[in-house]
């Protein structure tokens, strides 16, 4: 085992035991609140399980209680006969809950509300951890001042923008008249106090216009001035798989531009610029983003511009840097199709080693990188790293093995095509792509200078009310959205124990970020528990108010079959909301091995020792 396959390795065991201690530590401390409600109140207990269904491992104790844990990680129980009817999920009660005591009223309040209770304490406990070390967040996501405002956005997450394929919108803030140093007061009438709350409130609008196209009014500080802009977000498809699509206004926050790294030979080099240099203007343009900074570079060529930089010990000195026209991508191949929607199936020379990081290895076979825009019906026969092996060339059936055979063997005119395609597992198989053309791509030159910007963070010092307390609300307004036709907010995108132990896995490398994620599992614990639904503990509560004000409405009998049919209910909710987390892995899975692809075929180093 190599080194890096040793460090994953690592990395895996890190993120799983993360997930057991603050994911399994989350639903251990809601049931315990509920364990130690009940054990004051003299109630029965019989079981006390982390997880559902069969039994794995555990202990009797000298309470009679039996401490579980069980095989399907959804959740966890306290089996309480007295308190509810639950033989369904829990198992078989071991004595009829007709024989023993009755419990008051107050009982089963206090005893279901206190899952929730030490939930919000856990939460309230991790937060204050957070005020007092920080939370570290994005460089200039602790203010509500925009850096940026691009004209042109990406509406989908395929990373092909560099290719000039990627699909695009007009930037929907800049169309508005948001523009950079503007100061975000309030989107949709709801005040904001930094730079996530602003998207959060534009993903979580549901506003529309009369043609039914998204809304989101702005209110800014700017020159001075209030003033207020009417946003209309693009919808922009996170995967492909599971569907998921989110409200984007395209703003960026300020954020300094400050250098990491310099390429030897590059023009920065050359002009004097070094890594911790902070660039403040361009051509007396001051500087509000990184992103800026390159297209501002891009816009105006291979021509001198004079830069104002802080240097690492303070000094600030002016410099002149001519950029030089280059381009970061390797050729691509594209063959259009279609008869009434022209699409473009990318191919990239690759190695026979899918992803070696060898840059002087042999390209002998193309690989499908996508299609543009999406094909639902080749999707799967055409998906990423498959292939193409043969075409059905304008003579005969020809091997391709390169950008320039390929190019040959398919031609400039429209025809119907037929591809041979393979794949690492031994499928293959062709199809005919009609009325398909091979289309000239060469990758796009831009003015460059040679840096690698430094991605800083900061620290976030919030006490513990006012983090807790934006947590609910952003839960209950996603809650409300389920329910909202006019928002784009859909149950299938709510989140399984999938993508929690992904999550977790994913933060693991900062464990103040994992304590910030726990604080919100704990919060959405505690209210999604409180909702008043059978089978939940908001349902024991209301059930329990029902029988405690009235008389004979709602009999043991009909209470036993409220429990069962929510149960099922709520596990086939359980299922379908899995499914698509399923299906949102498989698309993040594909997206992870475009980028691979890209970075290891197709992005090249920047190389200024040639000057074109």
């Amino acid at each position: 085992m190599d080194n890096l396959s040793f460090n994953d390795l690592l990395g895996s065991l890190w993120g799983i035991i993360l997930v057991a201690v603050f994911f399994g530590g989350s639903i251990f401390v809601h049931e315990l609140g509920h364990f130690l409600a009940a054990r004051k109140r003299g109630l029965k207990i019989e079981r006390f399980s982390i997880g559902f269904g069969p039994r794995l491992f555990g202990w009797t104790g000298k309470d009679g209680v039996d401490y579980r844990v069980s095989i399907i990680p959804l959740g966890g129980y306290v089996a309480l006969p007295q308190l509810a009817d639950m033989e369904g999920i829990e198992g078989a009660s071991s004595e009829e809950a007709e024989k023993l005591p009755k419990i008051s009223y107050a009982d089963k309040m206090i005893v279901s509300v206190m899952g929730a209770v030490f939930n919000v304490i856990f939460a309230f406990a991790l937060a204050g951890v957070l005020w007092f070390v920080g939370m570290p967040v994005a460089a200039g996501s602790t203010t509500t001042v925009i850096g940026y405002v691009p004209a042109q956005i990406a509406t989908s997450s395929d990373h092909l923008a560099e290719l000039g394929l990627g699909s695009t919108a007009v930037g929907p803030a800049y169309k508005a008249g948001l523009r950079p140093g503007d100061k975000v007061l309030a989107v949709d009438d709801a005040e904001v106090t930094n730079f996530n709350q602003i998207s959060e409130a534009v993903m979580l609008g549901n506003r529309k216009d009369s043609q039914g196209n998204p809304t989101a009014t702005f209110k800014v500080e700017r020159d001075g001035q209030v003033l207020e802009f009417v946003v209309q977000p693009v919808r922009i498809e996170l995967n492909a798989k599971s569907g998921d699509k989110v409200r984007v206004a395209g703003l960026q926050p300020r954020t300094p531009v400050v250098i990491g790294e310099v390429v030897p030979g590059s023009p920065a080099e050359k002009a004097g610029l070094r890594p911790e240099d902070r660039i403040l203007e361009l051509d007396g343009q001051p500087l509000n983003n990184t992103v800026e900074f390159r297209e501002m570079l891009r816009e105006g060529g291979a021509k001198p511009r004079t830069l104002l930089v802080r240097k690492a010990g303070g000094a600030d000195v002016s410099l002149v840097i001519t950029p030089q026209a280059t381009t970061t991508v390797n050729p691509v191949s594209v063959i259009a199709y279609g008869e009434t929607k022209q699409r473009s199936l990318i191919l990239v020379p690759a190695t026979r080693d899918l992803l070696t990081k060898d840059p002087e290895a042999v390209r002998d076979q193309l690989m499908v990188l996508g299609i543009s825009p999406d094909d639902p019906e080749l999707a799967e026969t055409l998906k990423i790293g498959t292939i193409i092996d043969k075409v059905d060339g304008r003579d005969q059936i020809a091997s391709v093995r390169s950008i320039e055979g390929l190019e040959q063997a398919v031609g400039k005119a429209p025809r119907d095509l037929t591809l041979y395609w393979k794949r690492a597992n031994g499928d293959s198989g062709n199809l005919t792509l009609k009325k398909a053309h091979s289309i000239d791509k060469q990758p796009a030159r831009h003015a460059q200078v040679g840096i690698r910007y430094a991605n800083r963070t900061e620290l976030a010092y919030r006490n513990p009310w006012e983090t807790c307390a934006g947590i609910v609300k952003s839960t209950f307004t996603t809650l409300g959205r389920l329910f909202d036709r006019g928002s784009d907010i859909q149950v299938k995108q709510l989140a399984s124990v999938i993508s929690i132990t992904k999550t977790y896995y994913n933060l693991s490398e900062d464990i103040r970020r994992v304590l910030w994620f726990t604080v919100l599992i704990n919060l959405n614990l505690a209210v999604l528990n409180l909702l008043p639904i059978p089978v939940l503990d908001g349902g024991h509560m209301l059930i329990a108010t029902i029988q405690r004000f009235t008389k004979g409405l709602l009999s043991n009998k009909a209470v036993i079959i409220l429990q069962y049919t929510f149960m099922v209910l709520l596990l086939s909710l359980m299922a379908y909301i899995i499914l698509h987390d399923v299906r949102r892995c498989s698309g993040d899975s594909e997206l992870q091995l475009k980028q691979q692809l890209l970075e290891r075929h197709v992005y090249k180093p920047q190389d200024f020792s040639v000057k074109k």
